[in-house]
């Protein structure tokens, strides 16, 4: 069994049939392995011969918070591998006035509870416990021994595979910064765990980048928001099924001509894995506004225009004729023209030499 805790973490895919030989092993109904946050929330939680419907109603249910589960109050106290059966903490008034116990365990069929903590990382509680339904009673000397044994072993796996998911951030990092290249590399809750020297210089009181508590965060309001949207996206993809999450944010620092574009990227992950390994990437890289891109961006500030009217207008100003115009943007030269037409109303002129020289004063 031990060997079979040490093969899930190498892989990464055999945790569920470990944990089932954990509950066959001491005649519990499910085995489970559980990730606890700071803030109640349940980054991972791996049960087997369990109802699907149960682990989604004790993330809403509140189970992650120690002031409502009497199990996780128990457990985030106790020292590390403390192994801990329900009675050693429930008293009989507690199992009959527990609103918890009563109004979750019993409904779901799991009154009893062996439990322990694994490991405590990065405000991250890892936990270990086989649950018992009413035929199973609660567990007995003999069966908390065999938990008490496995335990330190399944501790082992827990470790070895979080120090794999933090050595594939280093190494990533390392990867880009061999490139010369600005990267960020972010856990699933969108924590940096890494970045290059390039990324670093940008990451300070008068750069456009922050980390506050972690997170990546821009200068700006509306560059904060756009950021931290792109990058929330990009880690729950990891857990929502749908199409790969990648998205651009281009952050315009007010004082500078340059204009920092992030790409923010998922990157792929393991069948089951914990909440240390790399999930998102965000690679940057500056662009120097030219003088259209410049031009464009203040005509529809200053007038009102359309992307498409701005790129029309500033492209007449140059001297191009609507039908070069209509070639370079695969569109029709009608197009073109109500765009003309709009730009210039907006604008308002009524010739294209006096929207040349309109534009020619910003």
């Amino acid at each position: 069994m031990a060997d079979a805790f040490q093969t899930a973490a190498l892989d990464g895919q055999g945790w569920y049939g470990a944990l089932e030989g954990l509950a066959e092993a001491t005649g519990s109904q499910t085995g489970e392995l559980i990730g606890l946050g700071s803030d109640a929330a349940v980054p991972f939680n791996l049960m087997t011969n369990i109802d699907p419907d149960f682990l989604t109603a004790f993330a809403a249910d509140g189970g992650g918070d120690p002031r409502i589960n009497p199990y996780v109050r128990a457990g985030v106290s106790a020292p590390v591998l403390q192994v801990l059966a329900d009675p050693d903490f429930m008293s009989a008034e507690d199992y009959r006035r527990n609103a918890w116990y009563h109004e979750f365990l019993l409904p779901w069929n799991v009154p009893h509870i062996c439990l322990t903590t694994l490991e405590r990382r990065d405000a991250t509680v890892i936990g270990l416990a086989v649950g018992r339904s009413r035929a199973n009673g609660p567990i007995s000397d003999e069966q908390r021994a065999v938990f008490t044994t496995l335990a330190p072993h399944v501790r082992v796996a827990v470790r070895t595979q979080m120090a794999l998911e933090n050595q594939g951030a280093r190494l990533l990092s390392r990867a880009f910064e061999g490139l010369s290249m600005i990267a960020f590399v972010c856990d699933g809750r969108g924590r940096v765990q890494a970045m290059t020297p390039a990324a670093e210089d940008l990451v300070g009181a008068n750069g456009p980048l922050h980390l506050r508590r972690g997170q990546l965060e821009a200068a700006g309001k509306d560059d904060a928001a756009a950021l931290s949207k792109a990058i929330d996206a990009a880690a729950l993809g990891i857990a929502v099924p749908g199409a790969p999450a990648a998205s651009t944010v281009v952050l315009r620092g007010k004082a500078s001509p340059q204009a920092l574009v992030l790409e923010v990227v998922r990157l792929p992950g393991l069948a089951h894995e914990f909440t240390f390994t790399p999930r998102v990437l965000v690679v940057g890289r500056m662009q120097q506004a030219s003088r259209t891109q410049r031009m464009q961006t203040l005509a529809q500030a200053v007038y009102g225009l359309t992307s498409a009217e701005a790129e029309v207008a500033v492209r007449i100003a140059a001297g191009q004729s609507p039908e070069e115009i209509a070639a370079v943007r695969t569109v029709a030269v009608g197009t073109i023209r109500a765009q003309l037409k709009t730009a210039m109303s907006k604008c308002g002129v009524r010739r294209q030499a006096e929207l040349v020289s309109r534009l020619a004063q910003l």
